[in-house]
């Protein structure tokens, strides 16, 4: 029997149903019927090294990360960070209060920060198209990534970024109200996020690629004509655990974000989206060097 090829991927995140994609083909032998030995590794619980340091750092195949970590990277030149799949189509990102009903509130308040380097930047965008000013706002980045929303619900902090179809439903289920708003109601033309990206540089080979990249839409098509059944799949990896009424409606909510009602599949992505979002970042002034946007991703693993 011939050896199988070795993919590790560094999650964003502790294991949830944006994810479910990556364990149906996982469990379900899709990438061991391509030759692979995939292995999927959630952050350490403090969060320390971002899934894109550590592919920087060679302890890891490919990464899941925002398209802002691709555009950083590749700013900055210190990685030829590449998107080869889009995991979720559009944005199901917000941000997120309990106490106030206008993110303009977030002037006097305290915003909960990943310490993304675009992050604080887009959310004083909103602030100010709602507005404010932007510039009373306290960024709080010492919170530990994992535990934001949480502080949020605590009243320690006012507002966080998050996934609505999985904080949005913990909230939901716990009798939590939230008023969320999305970067798109406040003209961010957000870009794809996750993502999952090599490193060009010391990339796997290309047919390895495209074995990664035909398992994982497998994968997520999967999720998406059994959501129930991707739900219990995912469900012994999440941490804490998760009761299965839980899974079971985020796992519907995400569904909604895996494709974009084009022809495409999952996972393809649209240069004009990437476009769009690098050209708002830089009328912001926070692109230093131009960027050619056919080198942050690809569609060339698609077969």
């Amino acid at each position: 029997m011939a050896a199988k090829t070795k993919v590790r991927v560094a999650l964003d995140w502790t294991p949830n149903t944006i994810h479910s994609g990556l364990y149906c083909a996982l469990e379900k032998k899709i990438y061991e019927g391509e030759g692979l030995e995939v292995q999927l590794l959630p952050p350490n619980q403090d969060y320390n090294t971002t899934p894109a340091k550590r592919l920087q750092n060679g302890e890891v195949d490919l990464a899941v990360c925002p398209s802002e970590s691709v555009i950083a990277y590749n700013e900055t030149g210190r990685m030829k960070l590449q998107a080869i799949y889009a995991i979720l189509q559009r944005d199901a990102s917000a941000i997120v209060f309990t106490k106030h009903q206008s993110i303009a509130a977030l002037d006097g308040g305290i915003y909960g920060s990943y310490n993304a380097k675009y992050e604080d930047h887009i959310v004083k965008a909103m602030v100010k198209a709602a507005g404010g000013k932007g510039e009373g706002m306290q960024i709080q980045n010492s919170t530990g990534k994992l535990s934001l929303f949480e502080e949020v619900k605590k009243g320690s902090l006012d507002a966080t970024w998050v996934f609505m179809p999985w904080e949005g439903v913990e909230a939901e289920l716990d009798g939590v109200s939230l008023y969320s708003f999305k970067p798109e109601d406040s003209g961010v033309p957000y870009g794809y996020s996750p993502v999952v990206a090599r490193n060009v540089d010391l990339s796997l080979d290309d047919q390895t690629l495209k074995k990664f990249i035909s398992a994982t839409v497998s994968g997520y098509e999967h999720a998406l004509r059994d959501s129930k059944e991707a739900a219990a799949v995912l469900s012994p990896h999440c941490r804490p655990a998760r009761s299965e009424l839980f899974l079971d409606r985020s796992q519907q909510r995400i569904n909604e974000f895996f494709k974009d009602g084009s022809s495409a599949g999952p996972g393809y992505m649209q240069s004009s989206k990437w476009e769009i979002w690098t050209g708002w970042l830089n009328k912001q002034g926070l692109l230093k060097v131009d960027l050619a946007t056919d080198g942050l991703f690809t569609n060339e693993f698609f077969t």
